[in-house]
């Protein structure tokens, strides 16, 4: 199996859980931006000088890339569940950064070739008219980590240290960041990625999860592939292949099936262990049985399939 990222790659290739990602974290819902007008937009690369030995060319930290009406938007996908990136505010600087300088290049090399610039010597020299604009970049991080809070910074002024006669010199910088723990709901969003982030958001309650389950059963048991796969390796709930269903010719996960099998084998695990502190004070099957409310033939077994003496 692949890591989480690896996973939340492809699982936001799909424009419509891109698009959803978006109106519901800027829009609350809204449907902003469709899509169908989503189109595709290369990650840049970084030039690490020649401190690092040789030209190198690295992906940046940028999950997804799609261009909406003439706007480029990134979505950084954060999934680390041991930290909280303290530096997020300078890595999205950075990133964004390279984005502008790498339009402004390819607009300076256009006009190179056109040699259109040589009547002013500010533009001339600025690579660009006077009147150019730059695609603008919006850059959302999505938090996944399994701890509650986003405890670092979210824009530059949290990071710096300046005298407050100074502060209002420095241009901050803000971080758009979702954090699906700070939510209690999540209507604003229509695609699977609404159950993902109820997943995430309550892993660690199984009660408010089977709450979920059983007041969206219509959802949840016909989950597609991808998200089950995802919800194993993010929120570490498992969806057996025995809850398998066939939707259409497509194949989907019960996991409302998933939750009653858990259920049962918790009720069962408890039953195993009764039956094991009953056996070591000499109680006989019988006795057990009557006292557990089982018939024998389940007792037998159950201390058969669990071995016990």
């Amino acid at each position: 199996m692949g890591s989480k990222d690896e996973y939340l790659f492809d699982y936001l290739d799909d424009n419509a859980r891109f698009a959803d990602q978006i109106n519901g974290a800027f829009f609350h819902g809204e449907q902003i931006v469709k899509p169908e007008e989503l189109g595709e937009a290369e990650h840049e690369g970084i030039y690490l000088g020649k401190d690092a030995g040789k030209r190198k060319n690295v992906k940046t930290i940028v999950d997804k890339v799609r261009m909406w009406k003439g706007q480029k938007i990134h979505i950084l996908a954060v999934e680390n569940q041991n930290y909280v990136d303290y530096q997020m505010v300078l890595r999205n600087m950075l990133s964004e950064s390279i984005g502008y300088h790498k339009q402004w290049k390819q607009k300076k090399r256009e006009h190179e070739r056109a040699k259109d610039l040589k009547g002013s010597k500010d533009e001339f020299l600025s690579g660009i008219r006077h009147d150019e604009k730059f695609t603008p970049i919006i850059t959302l991080v999505v938090y996944y980590g399994e701890k509650d809070a986003w405890d670092g910074a979210c824009c530059l002024y949290d990071l710096i240290d300046v005298d407050e006669q100074f502060k209002k010199y420095i241009t901050n910088y803000q971080l758009n960041i979702y954090n699906c723990h700070e939510h209690d709901s999540f209507d604003e969003y229509h695609t699977d990625l609404r159950q993902l982030f109820e997943m995430i958001r309550y892993s660690a309650d199984k009660k408010k999860l089977q709450e979920i389950v059983e007041k969206n059963k219509e959802v949840y048991s016909r989950i597609n592939g991808d998200t089950r796969e995802l919800l194993e390796v993010m929120a570490d709930i498992k969806i057996p292949e025995k809850c398998k269903v066939t939707e259409c010719g497509k194949e989907r996960f019960n996991m409302c099936k998933a939750f009653e099998d858990m259920k049962l084998e918790g009720m069962e695990l408890h039953a195993v262990e009764l039956i094991q502190k009953k056996l070591a004070k000499g109680k006989k099957i019988e006795v057990i049985a009557d006292e557990l409310e089982e018939s024998t033939e389940r007792i037998c077994e159950l201390m058969q399939q669990y071995k016990l003496a």
